[in-house]
């Protein structure tokens, strides 16, 4: 019955399509499905070829492009019916799928092929790592950091880094599992988490966390600054505490103290300062001393620092500068104390011979060595001030200052030495004034008559000259009238010449008249 049944459907085919001496090609199919879709999920692809008939048997085959030797869906359509397919998705599938269509168990009829279906594969992003090229435990400023977030599942993956919990400053491609940090610095240490995610339909995320990875930065020792201080000895001697300080750098850290050249000591510090004592005389030269600093191969060195230290000594002076309000009164008055020499000077003040220390209702001592006095004038702050230098290391002996007497009265008061010099100044301004006066009128009168005489010669000078123009004019008239003369006086002769001529003609014929 049933090969009955085949050989009425192919009689119909042949019916339908008579051969010719050519292949029948179908009409191309047209694929529809998903374009995304999860792994492992079930989805059904549908092919067909539109307006095809009923009658015809028609084989559908599906396959990845990449991949045509090998099928991954089949359908045989008999009766014109959509064909389906029915998939377990897996990552095979992803990529671009196509529908091939041919006549079934019919060589006469040529196949045909659909339009491609894009279908991206989503498998959920798991088990993600950090890894670090070089190991992040060794990593000095300067140097290039790879980090990069490993996956053990997960397609279509975006990456998003953060550092202590917030995000990455730096520009990177998300699409990337690779974070590449050029030139590290101390900003880019801390704790670096990966935090992989992929999407299915814009609906469902899913996320996959790596475990923390700590970076630390090391810093290379900065250039140190060297300071000297002095300290007394208690046997009475004394000693230069040098200071070596860094801003940055990863300890440990060796610091060395060289004279010249000669390493005098060195010492290895976990932190970025350390200091070395050497005995010190006063008063002599002790050359100059530098500190080196250094860490992981890299050395730095300071600026030269002077260990000759003089004690105080010489002439102790006080110097007012004073502050005045509206009125013009001195209402303020800063004291400066100075001793003649000294390289650690200290000073110290005094009113009516009682210290003044630190902030007072009507003073301030300023500056690290208090060699400012700030006074507010009033009636507390009258009376007399002195000042005192010593050592700064040794306050045993000190160099005292004149008094200076200061009051509210005696500042605003205008001395008379200071009104004699401001009359006198008045006085000869005036004399200047007067002078300057008297000698611009008679400048002026000297100068009146000059000018008067320049202008009366330039007037004569001008008058002058229109003289001998006229005079030229003149004289350039009688020569065109001479000339003018001498034209008539050459046509009158001419013309006279002519006369006698004529004349003696006639005188001639008048004579042979006569004589006939």
């Amino acid at each position: 019955m049933e090969s009955m049944h085949v050989s009425l459907i192919l009689i119909g085919i042949s019916v339908l399509y008579p051969r010719t001496g050519a292949l029948h090609k179908l009409d191309k199919p047209v694929l529809i499905g998903p374009s995304v879709a999860i792994d492992r999920s079930v989805v059904d692809f549908y092919c067909e070829i539109p307006g095809k008939p009923a009658t015809l048997p028609v084989l559908y085959e599906l396959y990845v492009e990449t991949n045509q030797s090998k099928v991954i869906g089949e359908h045989i359509s008999q009766s014109g019916e959509i064909a389906t397919f029915p998939l377990v998705i897996t990552t095979q599938h992803d990529g671009r799928l196509i529908c091939k269509a041919s006549g079934h168990n019919n060589t006469d009829i040529e196949s045909s092929i659909s339009e491609g279906l894009n279908l991206k594969v989503i498998v959920p992003v798991k088990g993600v790592r950090i890894i670090s090229h070089p190991s992040s435990n060794n990593m000095w400023e300067g140097q290039t950091l790879t980090l990069q977030c490993k996956k053990t599942k997960g397609t279509y993956v975006s990456y998003n880094w953060l550092l202590g919990e917030r995000p990455v400053e730096m520009a990177y491609d998300r699409t990337n599992d690779t974070l590449i940090i050029h030139r590290l610095s101390a900003r880019n240490t801390g704790h670096y988490m990966c935090v992989a995610s992929n999407r299915f339909n814009d609906t469902t995320t899913f996320n996959s966390s790596s475990d923390l990875l700590s970076v630390q930065v090391k810093e290379y020792v900065s250039k140190p600054e060297i300071s000297v201080e002095v300290e007394k000895l208690k046997d009475g001697g004394f000693k230069a505490v040098i200071s070596c300080r860094s801003e940055k750098g990863t300890p440990l850290i060796t610091f060395s103290l060289l004279n010249n050249t000669d390493i005098i000591t060195t010492e290895t510090s976990d932190k970025t300062s350390t200091f070395f004592s050497v005995p010190l005389e006063l008063n002599r030269y002790m050359g100059h001393v530098r500190c080196n600093a250094s860490n992981e191969g890299n050395w730095v060195l300071s600026e030269p620092a002077d260990l000759t230290v003089e004690s105080v000594g010489g002439a102790v002076t006080m110097t007012p500068v004073t502050h005045t309000g509206r009125d013009f009164q001195v209402v303020g008055l800063v004291l400066r104390c100075k001793v003649e020499r000294g390289t650690f000077p200290f000073y110290s003040w005094f009113l009516n011979n009682s210290r003044l220390e630190d902030r007072g209702g009507f003073y301030a001592v300023t500056w690290s060595d208090n060699s400012v006095l700030m006074l507010s004038v009033g009636q507390d702050s009258a009376g007399f001030y002195h000042c005192e230098a010593s050592d700064r290391f040794d306050n045993s002996t000190s160099i005292r200052s004149p008094r200076m007497l200061i009051n509210k009265e005696v500042l605003n008061r205008v001395s008379p030495v200071v009104a004699v010099v401001v009359f006198t100044c008045f006085a000869v301004l005036n004399v200047a004034l007067m002078a300057c006066c008297i000698y611009g009128v008679v400048l002026r009168r000297r100068y009146s008559g000059k000018y008067s005489l320049i202008n009366q010669r330039r007037k004569m000078e001008i008058a002058v000259k229109q003289e001998d123009k006229e005079e030229d004019d003149d004289y350039l008239e009688m020569l065109e009238g001479y000339e003018e003369d001498v034209v008539l006086a050459d046509r009158i002769s001419d013309s006279g010449a002519e006369d006698e001529d004529e004349s003696v003609d006639e005188t001639l014929l008048y004579e042979g008249t006569v004589s006939k």
